[in-house]
């Protein structure tokens, strides 16, 4: 496996958390793994980003243009980091994008039409109205995971997903967490056509 990831949002979201669920998965799995963070005023709402490179690699930071996988909790911050997605190349598909947004629509038409143009996929789900309607706003963050993990290019297995989402939630909160992810994994299924 050689994937290299984004994740990115802003303090409070949960990014870190995201990145653990990975990271958690990545190794239980025997995968070599190596990454990076940086936080801006995360304790005040700001920028929150972390590289995560999953596979034989020599330096954490993923380049622009080099990401498999981006996930954006939030949509300003997908605005930030969309730069970081691969575009297609030959038969290696550009990269996969899931933007957490109340709103499927929001973003600019030339942006679109760049993406497309690149291959890149971008997928927009409402995973903060999800998480807040099963009575856990914070857990935006683990609905779009599972949203995400409808896809079928999403190279992680849900199964093992969800086993490192098990291993790693505080045991109080477990319940809750896992039946987001359920319910947003169903509605990835759905809506992504997998």
């Amino acid at each position: 496996m050689q994937i290299q990831m984004i994740i990115s949002g802003v303090g409070g979201q949960g990014v870190l958390f995201a990145t653990r669920i990975f990271s958690t998965m990545a190794l239980r799995e025997g995968y070599p793994l190596i990454g990076s963070e940086t936080h801006g005023m995360s304790q005040r709402g700001g920028s929150v980003i972390t590289h995560l490179k999953i596979g034989e690699f020599d330096s954490p930071l993923v380049r622009k243009g080099s990401a498999d996988v981006l996930f954006a909790l939030e949509r300003n911050e997908a605005y930030k980091t969309l730069s970081f997605a691969k575009q297609a190349i030959d038969d290696d598909p550009g990269g996969l994008c899931f933007v957490n947004a109340p709103d499927p629509g929001f973003m600019d038409r030339r942006i679109q039409d760049y993406l497309r143009e690149r291959n890149i996929e971008v997928h927009v789900f409402p995973a903060e109205r999800l998480a807040q309607t099963m009575g856990s706003l914070r857990s935006a963050n683990i609905a779009l995971i599972g949203f995400a993990c409808g896809h079928t290019r999403l190279p992680f297995s849900h199964r093992k997903i969800r086993t490192a989402i098990e291993t790693i939630a505080p045991a109080r909160f477990q319940e809750t967490t896992l039946k987001i992810f359920d319910k947003s994994l169903v509605e990835g299924q759905r809506l992504l056509g997998t």
